[in-house]
C-alpha cells in the first residue's frame, strides 16, 4: 500500500458534499493543443472551503511535489504529502485539496491519452490498455496496476527531473518535444511499474522505514550549516549507526556526508546567483569553517571553482 492512507470514508455525506461542491466535467479539447495528446499542469491546489470535485475524459497522473493535504476519489478521502503519485483513471470523480493547518499543496498534473504512446490505442481511455502498447508490453501487467503509490526519496528526484525537463519541453516547444516528453514519460512510467511491484505484504515495515529516513532528511535540509552527526540522527531514527547509514545510502543513493554536502553547495550556488555576498562570507553561511573546506567541496561537486561559478553565471544573467 502507498503513504497515502485513507483516513475517512465519506459513504452517504460524500454524496451531500458533491451537491454542495461544483463536480466539472473536464474534456481534452480544453487542455490539449492542436495535434497533441498530452497536457502538464503545476498547480496550487486549493483550500478544503473551495475544493472542486471533477472526473474527465483522459488519463490523469498526479504527482505531490510540495505542502500536504487531501485527495478525495471514489468514496475514500486521502491524507497525502510530498511523494505521492495517484493515476487517475478516465470517469473517477476527484478533487485535491489543502487542510486548514496544511502548507501550500502542489502537484504536477499529466494529462494524456494513451494514443499520445500508440495510435492503435486511440479508442481506449483506461491505463490497462497501456499494456496494449509494445512500448509495455511484459511491464504493465493488470494485477500490477494500482491506483497509488509513495515513491522513495531516489525515485523523487529522478521524478521530478523528469516534470521539469517536460514542462521546459512542453513550454518552449523546441523541435522533436514531443517524442522527447514521449520519452520522459515511458521513463516515468517504468519508475512507477517498478515502484508498484516494489510494495508486497510487508510495505507497513518498508513506509515506516522509508518515513523515518525521510524526516532524517528534512532535518539536514533544515539544519544544513551545522556539524552532521549521524549517531544522533540514527538515535532520533531508533536505528544502530550503522544500520542507520546503510539504510541512508539504499535510499537516497549516498551517504549521509555527501548528502549533506550536497545540500550546502547547492544552498552555496543559489547565494552566488541572488547575492553579492562574498564567496567567504558564503562559505561560513552554509556551514563551512574555512574557505579553503568549501572551495575543496565545491569544486568536487560542481567541477569548477566557485569563483568560475559565480563568473558563468553572472554572465548568463546578464
Amino acid at each position: 500500500m502507498a503513504m497515502a492512507i485513507p483516513i475517512k470514508m465519506l459513504a452517504k455525506s460524500y454524496f451531500l458534499q458533491k451537491g454542495r461542491f461544483a463536480v466539472r466535467m473536464l474534456h481534452g479539447d480544453d487542455f490539449f493543443r492542436p495535434g497533441e495528446w498530452f497536457c502538464i499542469v503545476r498547480h496550487a491546489e486549493a483550500s478544503m472551503e473551495k475544493r472542486t470535485y471533477h472526473f474527465h475524459d483522459f488519463l490523469e497522473i498526479c504527482y505531490v511535489s510540495a505542502g500536504s493535504g487531501y485527495h478525495a476519489v471514489g468514496d475514500t478521502e486521502y491524507r497525502v504529502g510530498k511523494g505521492d503519485l495517484f493515476l487517475i483513471n478516465d470517469g473517477t470523480t476527484h478533487a485535491f485539496f489543502r487542510g486548514e493547518d496544511d502548507e501550500e499543496l502542489i502537484t504536477y498534473n499529466l494529462l494524456f491519452k494513451p494514443a499520445f504512446f500508440d495510435d492503435r490505442l486511440l479508442p481506449f481511455d483506461d491505463f490497462t490498455s497501456l499494456s496494449f502498447s509494445y512500448l509495455f508490453r511484459g511491464a504493465w501487467e493488470e494485477e500490477q496496476i494500482r491506483e497509488d503509490l509513495h515513491l522513495s526519496v531516489r525515485d523523487q528526484e529522478q521524478v521530478e527531473k523528469l516534470l521539469q525537463d517536460m514542462m521546459r519541453e512542453y513550454a518552449l516547444r523546441p523541435p522533436g518535444y514531443q517524442a522527447v516528453i514521449r520519452a520522459h514519460m515511458i521513463m516515468l512510467i517504468v519508475i512507477l511499474m517498478r515502484g508498484f511491484q516494489g510494495q508486497g505484504e510487508d510495505d507497513h515495515i518498508v513506509r515506516r522505514r522509508q518515513s523515518l529516513i525521510e524526516s532524517a532528511i528534512r532535518h539536514l535540509n533544515e539544519h544544513y550549516q551545522q556539524d552532521i552527526q549521524i549517531e544522533q540522527l540514527a538515535r532520533q531514527c531508533f536505528f544502530s549507526k550503522n544500520y542507520f547509514a546503510r539504510l541512508f545510502k539504499e535510499t537516497t543513493g549516498m551517504s549521509v556526508n555527501q548528502y549533506g554536502q550536497r545540500i550546502r553547495i547547492e544552498q552555496a550556488c543559489q547565494l552566488m546567483r541572488a547575492t553579492d555576498k562574498t564567496l567567504s562570507e558564503i562559505a561560513v553561511e552554509v556551514g563551512y569553517a574555512d574557505y579553503k573546506t568549501f572551495f575543496s567541496a565545491f569544486r568536487k561537486q560542481k567541477g569548477v571553482s566557485p569563483q568560475a561559478y559565480r563568473t558563468e553565471h553572472s554572465l548568463a544573467g546578464q
